[in-house]
């Protein structure tokens, strides 16, 4: 599928749009992608594009991970979760092929329990959760090279 729009959802403190934004290759600013990057807890319906599903990708950061969880359809073209938080209530979403998580569980010490559960319902579901060792703020940028890398 053709990804067209990219709203990616930033985390908390140091991790906002300024931030979230030196993280990104440089392609992925060219004209070809309607590019939005947004703070955690912005929500979808106040990001001033028609959104079209099948050409969409939802990306979050860490707490903005909610977000894309809380957004969650099988309909969009990519689904990205970047070492996420995570909710229990999004546990039982009917995961499929479009999530693409990284994830390291050691950076989130004895908070985000859930984010091995998410993951194992995110890989039953035909997604693919990877988790790698890697810290936390290190990670957006190494997603977008395995995923939006040229």
């Amino acid at each position: 599928t053709l990804i067209k729009t990219i709203i990616i959802w930033c985390g908390m403190y140091y991790a906002t749009p300024q931030w979230m934004e030196q993280q990104i290759p440089e392609h992925l600013k060219s004209t070809r992608y309607e590019l939005y990057i947004v703070p955690y807890g912005t929500p979808l319906s106040s990001i001033k594009t028609k959104i079209h599903p099948r050409t969409t990708a939802l990306i979050g950061f860490s707490a903005g991970g909610l977000d894309v969880f809380k957004n969650y359809s099988p309909d969009y073209a990519f689904i990205g979760l970047i070492d996420p938080s995570t909710n229990p209530r999004y546990n039982q979403l009917k995961y499929t092929n479009n999530v693409h998580m990284l994830y390291d569980i050691s950076n989130w010490g004895y908070i985000n329990q859930n984010l091995s559960v998410a993951a194992d319902a995110i890989t039953r579901g035909g997604g693919e959760a990877i988790h790698i060792d890697m810290g936390h703020n290190e990670i957006p940028k190494y997603f977008f090279k395995v995923y939006f890398g040229i």
